[in-house]
């Protein structure tokens, strides 16, 4: 009885323990395991139960927040980066990985298959190049190919023999008494092949590339710094050359987005757009830095910034010029809603007295966002990149009458809504008002009236930034006169005779 009372108080000395541990404790002294009690089983099964039911909400849980997250992704894909990973399913996990991570068991991967056999002769390849006459051989017998047995034929005949003789189908052999004859059954033969002789011909002949066709060779690629922590790049984790030519082909690229497509049909537009401001900033940096799939992806995403700026920009403009106000009262909301319907109605919102329909292309809301968006000053990317920008290309109208016509629709309802300007909703909208603008040019060609209107757009622009037009700039006298070097040479000539005289006195 002591050795057991002494195990009964070490157990109630120790630490709690659980009823699932009493179960493997209960035992007897002789060794055998004692049956849990009622209350000890019990408690176990609660346990259990308990752990299962944590393990069921928690499943739950999950699963309601994937819900939560699937919804928000498929009604605005373009609130996020890239699809989350929680929703890419398996396959779409490993697809990077799922052609790497295995080996796969080869013919070559066997040596025993690659022992020489004595026995085995291989078959001379048929695909060898054709000889030019620069390179016949004029000296020397030529050395008659040994043929296998694998290469004859049953009768004992075989294809055709190195030394000029040709067989026939009769099994005679027609002998050649030129070297132009091989040449040309080798020809057709691999002519009959696919040409394959003049695709190894061109593959294994030296040719001469020039800089410009092979660029990616000397490229280098952009550093990134090695104490970036943060799992999404930004501007700032790359070196400072990179970041010069980065930032520099973002603007630009911003500059050949609204000049060339602002709604772009498919992503080959966009980073077509992407390759030339990024070949077009290496120029100007006099740099020569790779373009990767990261800097790439960092500069398409401006496609979606510079449109959300314009419309964020022309949101207050278009609701103080054409009078719309935030009121419950019934009458202001009947006139918003008024004002609306009337201004969408033919467009009319495009002239400058949209009551009339009078002067076409020339309200002030079209110059005005002209101006804030893109010659705010004598800095801003209309100036700085002015070669895009003179004169005003027709697609930056069309964008920012697309704008105009987003702000105007939010008032539609007469209370102000928030309508993303997304290439979804208004890349239709666009493309008619773009249309529209080519159709009146068109017909008032003989008078060039949209040529002088985006000409005037864009001098009113510079004006507004602080800067002179192009034309007084380029006309203004910076370079020193082809007189004043006359002068010079002349004050050079009475010096040296004067002092010739003072030398001769």
């Amino acid at each position: 009885m002591a050795p057991h009372k002494a195990t009964s108080k070490q157990a109630k000395s120790g630490s709690p323990v659980s009823p699932l541990e009493m179960q493997s404790l209960a035992r007897t002294t002789s060794g055998r395991q004692r049956r849990p009690t009622e209350k000890a089983s019990y408690q176990g099964s609660e346990l259990q139960q308990v752990a299962h039911r944590r393990a069921r909400k928690q499943d739950k849980l999950e699963k309601r927040q994937k819900k939560v997250l699937k919804t928000a992704y498929q009604n605005d894909p373009n609130h996020f980066e890239k699809e989350p990973s929680v929703l890419l399913s398996d396959f779409d996990k490993e697809e990077d990985t799922m052609f790497s991570d295995h080996s796969v068991q080869t013919k070559l991967s066997k040596h025993k298959l690659l022992t020489f056999s004595t026995g085995k002769i291989p078959i001379a390849s048929r695909t060898t190049t054709p000889i030019t006459s620069a390179h016949k051989l004029t000296k020397g017998p030529k050395a008659k190919r040994v043929v296998p047995p694998s290469d004859r034929d049953s009768d004992g005949t075989s294809d055709g023999t190195s030394d000029g003789t040709s067989t026939t189908s009769d099994g005679t052999s027609d002998e050649s008494g030129n070297d132009s004859e091989p040449e040309a059954d080798q020809t057709d033969d691999c002519a009959e092949d696919g040409d394959t002789a003049t695709e190894s011909s061109t593959a294994t002949r030296g040719t001469k590339r020039r800089l410009d066709d092979a660029p990616e060779d000397a490229m280098i690629r952009p550093k990134i710094k090695k104490e970036s922590n943060s799992s999404r790049l930004k501007v700032s984790d790359f070196d400072d050359i990179s970041k010069e030519v980065l930032v520099t082909a973002v603007s630009i690229f911003r500059c050949l987005l609204v000049t060339h497509a602002p709604f772009p049909d498919t992503i080959a537009v966009e980073m077509k757009l992407a390759k030339e401001a990024w070949n077009e900033s290496c120029k100007i940096k006099g740099a020569n830095i790779k373009l990767t799939p990261s800097a790439m992806k960092m500069i398409l995403k401006r496609t979606s910034h510079v449109r959300g700026e314009l419309k964020t920009k022309m949101r207050s403009l278009t609701r103080s010029y054409f009078g719309f106000r935030s009121s419950d009262s019934k009458e202001v909301i009947r006139h918003n809603r008024d004002q609306a319907n009337s201004l969408k109605e033919g467009s009319s919102f495009v002239f400058k007295d949209w009551t009339s329909k009078t002067g076409i292309y020339k309200t002030e809301l079209l110059q005005e966002g002209i101006n804030i968006m893109w010659f705010a000053n004598r800095n801003d990317e209309g100036i700085i990149y002015h070669k895009y920008f003179n004169p005003i290309p027709t697609e930056v109208i069309a964008l920012v009458l697309t704008a105009i016509e987003c702000c105007i629709d939010e008032w539609a309802e007469g209370l102000k809504q928030d309508i993303k300007f997304t290439s979804a909703t208004y890349g239709s909208v666009y493309k008619g008002h773009l249309a529209s603008l080519q159709r009146f040019q068109q017909h008032t060609a003989p008078y060039k009236l949209l040529e002088k209107l985006c000409d005037n757009l864009h001098d009113t622009a510079r004006f507004h930034a602080g800067v002179q037009p192009l034309a007084m700039i380029s006309a203004a006298p910076h370079r020193i006169n082809d007189d004043a070097f006359e002068d010079a040479i002349r004050e050079y000539q009475f010096e040296a005779q004067d002092n010739v005289e003072d030398n001769e006195s």
